[in-house]
């Protein structure tokens, strides 16, 4: 969930927010439809409006729609725009639109249901001959030196205090993915494209590539950087990498089981996988690099499933041939939620629950708390 401070920093970063401006500017014609995904507090549903649309339709799961409604209507723009509270895959438009707008990606744009909604909205929102924005993300990576940050994430686990050896915890902690921002003179390779994700022509949701990478000079690797470059409308559009023109998406930085040295001219071979599973993403970076310089072949094969730390009955209740059965807790939620059936209040509903469950709600206070959040999720 972003504060209204993530939304203002997304409009301060000057590479992202300019390029959007300048791709509604084009892109929005008088008279279009407009339909802004994820609109936060709506700023570019209101440049649609400048633009000229004659109606937009915004739509934001999170709370923030209250802050773009005073803003449409401080803007003069209340009677033009109109709003969504939902998961934009669950909301029917009244007419299809001439300009589709989202940026719903995390770091990268492989990022939790951002695919499944842009390809949603292609088929279900947009006009014929119309127009997404942005039309596509190409991703891209890179071997990087990152000592500080690599020093940082396990000295924690390599030091012995009071003579505790903490090193078992390091597989998990290596094979995870992390965010921190990297300079471009980290670069120890020449970027390479792993992946294009076409929204118009329908973007995959896993996306796999095996890269050979050349070192350009004589440095420490620790792992490797991910970014995307965005195309948004014709020739508009920013770079999140290293040195990029739009700095708020960071990148992805998947470290090395331990930091190799590295030779100009010497090759990387890295097969790189990133697979949507129940929600998320799973990354896998299988590292090969020949021996050379007395240093022998390395071998890193790595993945965040390996660095998720589950108990074995956590992992057995998501085995395919589970047999799942409610909890007392489970069966408290599913009765509230049955409870939610248009004819009783929430104070009702609550009492109820703490009779039937009085083992969970000694006062009819906790059900209503319990109550008041699910009917917050699921509730229209």
């Amino acid at each position: 969930m972003y504060s209204l401070n993530d939304y203002g920093a997304m409009n301060a970063d000057a590479g992202r927010f300019e390029a959007y401006s300048r791709a509604i500017a084009a892109a929005v014609k008088p008279g279009d439809v407009f339909v802004e995904i994820g609109c936060g507090p709506g700023v570019f549903s209101l440049l649609a409006c400048q633009a000229g649309a004659r109606r937009v339709f915004a739509i934001e799961m999170e709370e923030c729609i209250q802050v773009a409604r005073q803003l449409a209507a401080a803007n003069g723009f209340a009677d033009r725009i109109e709003f969504f509270q939902g998961d934009s895959r669950s909301v029917v438009l009244p007419e299809r639109a001439n300009v589709v707008l989202s940026d719903i990606r995390g770091t990268l744009p492989l990022y939790g249901h951002s695919i499944a909604s842009l390809n949603d909205a292609r088929e279900r929102f947009l006009a014929p001959g119309g127009v997404l924005i942005p039309a596509c993300d190409t991703l891209k990576a890179a071997v990087a030196e990152a000592e500080a940050f690599y020093t940082r994430l396990v000295s924690p686990w390599q030091c012995s205090p009071h003579g505790l050896d903490l090193s078992s915890s390091l597989t998990s902690v290596l094979n995870q993915s992390y965010g921190p921002p990297l300079q471009k003179e980290q670069l120890l390779t020449e970027p390479r494209t792993w992946g294009v994700l076409d929204y118009m022509a329908g973007a995959a949701k896993r996306v796999e590539a095996a890269l050979n990478f050349q070192v350009l000079r004589s440095g420490v690797a620790h792992g490797l950087v991910l970014w995307f470059d965005a195309r948004l409308l014709g020739d508009i559009g920013f770079s999140s990498g290293p040195g990029g023109s739009a700095t708020i998406y960071g990148h992805v930085f998947l470290p090395w089981l331990q930091p190799v040295a590295l030779g100009e001219g010497e090759h990387v071979l890295v097969a790189l996988d990133a697979s949507h599973v129940a929600g998320d993403y799973v990354w896998r970076w299988e590292t090969q690099i020949a021996p050379a310089h007395g240093r022998p072949a390395i071998h890193f094969r790595q993945s965040t499933l390996e660095g998720a730390i589950f108990s074995p009955p956590s992992l057995r209740r998501r085995s395919a041939d589970y047999v799942p059965q409610l909890t007392r807790e489970g069966q408290a939620h599913l009765w509230l939620l049955s409870a939610m059936n248009g004819k009783l209040s929430l104070a009702e509903i609550a009492r109820e629950a703490a009779a039937r469950f009085p083992t969970l709600f000694p006062e009819w206070q906790q059900a209503f708390e319990c109550a008041i959040e699910l009917a917050a999720k699921f509730s229209r």
